[in-house]
């Protein structure tokens, strides 16, 4: 019973942590991620250190071999893998032949007959789409700190013309995220767009930070999956009679195949 209110409290803690993301530009890139109080920078990427020691001929040469073997390596799986396609084109091709074009026929009659109807499959990934960005953005949440964008170009007609777009762009957008999703830190934001005529670049400082916790990630994730796989279910034709040939033919198309002898003989 402790063991179980243990892993029943981990789990409670794992699904509750929230994960922050933090976006940082001012004369640089600065992102991070904080999970658990722990920061993780992502960018900018530390600099890598580099040791004379690691320069040695011994090791150069140990560095290329290993390089040289995992070269030869990865070329060896390409061509078993291009070798195993070939075949298995080679045995279709053959398999193929060996059929009558009747039992072509009813081949791909049976194939196409066993694949939902196309409007409803575009209709069920537009559903499922709709219901994981909806289910996202309900337990996204959003902090605005500072949006100053500077905007330059070449000329001034380009300048005025990227401001007009710019301008007009941030407000609907923050529009969308505050009905949408839960955005935080309007009123104290600093949102400022202005034109540089006398610059020839766009120049920025944002700072703004999202986050969502674990659990709530993986209830969209899951209530989007078991959403498509039902509505795949329901869709996708179930009824199925096996052929002669050995072949599953769904019962609508051997119907409708039974009907079509009918009129013929009549």
């Amino acid at each position: 019973m402790i063991a179980f209110l243990i892993i029943l409290a981990f789990f409670v803690l794992i699904f509750s942590v929230r994960v922050k993301v933090t976006i940082n530009l001012d004369d640089e890139l600065t992102l991070y991620v904080r999970a658990f109080g722990i920061k993780i920078n992502i960018l900018p990427k530390k600099p890598k250190k580099y040791r004379i020691s690691d320069y040695t001929l011994k090791k150069i040469a140990k560095r290329d071999k290993k390089n040289a073997e995992a070269a030869a390596k990865k070329a060896q799986k390409a061509t078993e893998k291009k070798a195993k396609k070939t075949a298995q084109k080679q045995k279709k091709k053959e398999e193929a032949a060996k059929l009558t074009k009747e039992e072509k026929r009813a081949q791909k009659q049976a194939k196409k007959a066993a694949r939902p109807p196309m409007p409803d499959t575009v209709s069920l990934f537009l559903r499922i789409i709709k219901l994981f960005f909806s289910g996202f953005l309900s337990r996204f949440h959003f902090h605005v700190a500072r949006i100053n964008i500077i905007v330059g170009a070449d000329d001034a007609a380009k300048t005025a013309l990227t401001y007009y777009v710019i301008s007009n762009a941030i407000r609907p957008v923050l529009n969308f995220l505050d009905k949408h999703s839960n955005l935080h830190g309007m009123k104290n934001a600093e949102i400022n767009v202005a034109p540089d005529f006398l610059s020839e670049e766009i120049k920025a400082e944002v700072n703004m930070s999202f986050s969502m916790s674990l659990g709530g990630l993986l209830g969209v994730l899951f209530k989007t999956a078991f959403s498509f796989a039902f509505g795949w279910f329901k869709i996708k034709p179930s009824s199925t009679q096996t052929s002669s040939d050995g072949h599953k033919i769904p019962k609508s198309s051997c119907a409708k195949n039974s009907a079509d002898n009918k009129t013929e003989n009549k």
